[in-house]
């Protein structure tokens, strides 16, 4: 089986719990990696030829993972992405024995275009 070639961004936000939830972050991506894997064969570490187009491949698809407070924040590459893998991102948070309802998803163009905009009291 070979590795991902793009991993996501990891960060984690709760005082002196910032080291466990890292751990746990990366934990959750490799659930999501192993299901991934195991329902999309054409995924990195498998030799069938793949149909799928690369744009939804499963590599690269999450750019950043955030833990904040039990909350799980996805920001994924594109829309297609999140429709084709955000359920992994639950059942992951849930396999960490926290609600699948803890999930928020972002999607990487709205965050670096512009177009998702801070709070208007962080905003100058």
């Amino acid at each position: 089986m070979s590795s991902l070639y793009h991993y996501p961004r990891m960060s984690a936000c709760d005082g002196g719990t910032e080291p466990d939830r890292l751990d746990r972050l990366h934990e959750a991506f490799g659930i999501m990696c192993s299901i991934a894997r195991l329902i999309w064969r054409e995924e990195p570490g498998w030799i069938s030829p793949s149909e799928a187009p690369v744009r939804i491949r499963w590599d690269g698809s999450v750019m950043a993972l955030r833990d904040t407070k039990g909350w799980l924040e996805v920001t994924w590459c594109s829309p297609e992405h999140r429709e084709r893998y955000g359920v992994l991102a639950e059942l992951a948070w849930e396999a960490m024995s926290e609600p699948r309802s803890n999930v928020t998803h972002k999607i990487a163009e709205a965050v670096f275009k512009g177009t998702h905009r801070a709070p208007a009291s962080s905003q100058s």
